[in-house]
């Protein structure tokens, strides 16, 4: 036999294992599929953090028993959690499709924009009729998805549900133009930061509108919702924030009620120290004079733990993450946490104080002791296209 020959029949018997294994995954899910209507039908969450972690475990000593390598078992059960929990994420949804209430208008001002469109399509999914508002005509590209109106005053009057998901800066006026036309929908915000609305929720409460706060705390590109979080704000209507929780409940994400007073600070550490952790530490390697891609091919475990955190970051939208910091009033406080931070480790490693270093990782290790063991490292990083 040629060696071509036998690496013919050395492939077509690798083809004859993969087709095995296929078919065991869709078996699988389709179990993973089982398991969820179970969940669904006893009240139970998608997502089980001690059963995931035995699989884990498991994952790993049979690829020891097989001999295979331990990252292989670890990579390989990540990737089967993921599509079972999304298979039962979509069971969810179809069940609660059949199960929502009747349909109502959506009015989405900001439709358009990356998170509008995700909420559209959120809407959309459970029957709803989307509308997008924009305060003047637009050129598109081709024929709209969803119908676009100008008249906002108008078009509360046959809304449901209105949701602005227009930038910071926009919001506010837009609540005081809604606080005007007595529309009985249930209106809310989606905006990263709630203190520059404070006072035209204030007013547009005053006059009687049903308005609230909601924050999804994931990207538009997310397509499983379960583990994923929503955080609501409590105005001190419990009527509007049980509606507005009422619209969420029926997804499997982690539905988290904070005081209104209370979400800016909050999201200071959320959103703006981690992300200018990120910026920082991009910035210092563009300034570093180091090419990425031979830092890359060099690259540690950690610093490609850190790359998968700062490119998603550096290549989100500028203008919003500029808001995120200069809206919020919490940030030179957060400016003035993390210029201390930097100081104190500085400090130790310019005066060779080795017991002043360990005792800082000594003190964050016991902050994060209830937080889950650090994942595993996979292959070098790829730089995402804009």
């Amino acid at each position: 036999m040629t060696p071509q020959e036998e690496l013919a029949k050395l492939r077509e018997q690798v083809r004859a294992v993969d087709e095995r294994f296929y078919q065991l995954a869709a078996e699988r899910l389709a179990l993973a599929r089982k398991i969820g209507a179970v969940k669904k039908a006893a009240h139970l969450p998608i997502k089980d953090y001690q059963t995931e972690k035995d699989v884990l475990e498991r994952s790993r000593l049979k690829a020891l028993e097989f001999g295979l390598p331990r990252s292989m078992g670890e990579d390989l059960a990540g990737l089967l959690i993921r599509y079972a929990v999304q298979a039962q994420d979509e069971s969810h949804r179809q069940i609660d499709r059949a199960h929502s209430a009747p349909a109502q208008q959506v009015l989405i001002a900001g439709g358009q924009g990356r998170m509008g469109l995700w909420l559209s399509e959120f809407f959309a999914s459970f029957g709803h009729h989307v509308t997008h508002y924009t305060p003047q005509q637009v050129a598109t590209a081709g024929p709209l998805r969803y119908p676009l109106v100008h008249d906002l005053t108008a078009a509360a009057q046959h809304a449901g549900i209105i949701v602005l998901a227009a930038p910071i800066t926009a919001t506010p006026k837009l609540i005081d133009q809604l606080g005007d036309t007595n529309t009985k929908a249930l209106v809310f915000d989606i905006c990263s930061l709630k203190t520059p609305l404070i006072a035209s929720i204030e007013r547009a409460q005053a006059k009687g509108l049903a308005i609230g706060s909601v924050h999804p705390m994931f990207g538009p590109n997310v397509d499983v919702l379960a583990g994923s979080n929503i955080v609501l704000c409590d105005h001190g209507n419990a009527a509007t924030l049980g509606r507005l929780r009422s619209l969420f409940s029926m997804t499997t994400a982690n539905l988290h009620t904070v005081p209104l007073a209370k979400h800016d600070r909050l999201m200071g550490y959320v959103l703006g120290l981690s992300h200018l952790t990120n910026l920082v530490f991009a910035e210092a390697l563009t300034r570093s004079g180091e090419g990425f891609s031979e830092l890359n091919q060099v690259a540690s475990t950690t610093f490609q733990s850190q790359l998968r955190l700062a490119l998603p970051v550096v290549h989100e939208n500028e203008h919003l993450y500029y808001e995120i910091q200069v809206e919020n009033s919490f940030t030179p406080q957060l400016l003035h946490l993390l210029q201390t931070a930097l100081q104190r480790y500085g400090a130790a490693i310019s005066n060779r104080d080795e017991a002043a270093f360990c005792q800082l990782m000594t003190a964050a290790r016991g902050y994060f002791s209830d937080a889950a063991a650090p994942p595993s490292a996979a292959a070098p990083i790829a730089v995402p296209r804009a």
